[in-house]
């Protein structure tokens, strides 16, 4: 019924371990601390992400002055990242213009942070499904 057991594929060192139930309860609940806070992270990174996108998106709006307040909220919760991202990537200089591309990639940076979020947390469900069905199978 398991896709692959999780702990018959250990390295043959580290396999001793979980048959030790402190060891698997320690790990279990190692786990569920992990994944609420990558959880939480996630949740804070979504967050930060549309305060990025507004911030971009008031900037190119000509009717709208990100210097004063309400809007410049936007500018002192997302300035040093947007500012760290213009420091390692300066604009790209054309024949008499230049591009600053540094915004685009922070904003992609930080979708790759979340992809990896949420790539972490199927993960920890993943493992905290083995570790459930090894202590069950060990009450059994």
């Amino acid at each position: 019924m398991v896709f692959f057991d999780f702990f018959d594929n250990l390295n043959p060192i580290i396999n001793p371990l979980y048959k030790n139930d402190v060891f698997v309860s320690l790990i279990h609940g190692l786990s569920v601390f992990l994944l609420n806070a990558v959880s939480y992270f996630y949740i804070f990174l979504k967050f930060f992400k549309v305060l990025c996108y507004s911030k971009m998106t008031f900037e190119w709006l000509p009717m709208i002055n990100p210097y004063v307040w309400p809007f410049s909220v936007f500018n002192v919760l997302t300035g040093p990242y947007f500012a760290f991202w213009a420091r390692v990537l300066p604009s790209v200089k054309l024949e008499r213009t230049s591009v600053e591309i540094s915004g685009i990639i922070a904003v992609e940076a930080l979708n790759s942070v979340v992809f990896f979020c949420i790539q972490a947390v199927n993960y920890l469900i993943y493992v905290l499904e083995q570790l459930e069905e090894k202590i069950l199978n060990d009450i059994n």
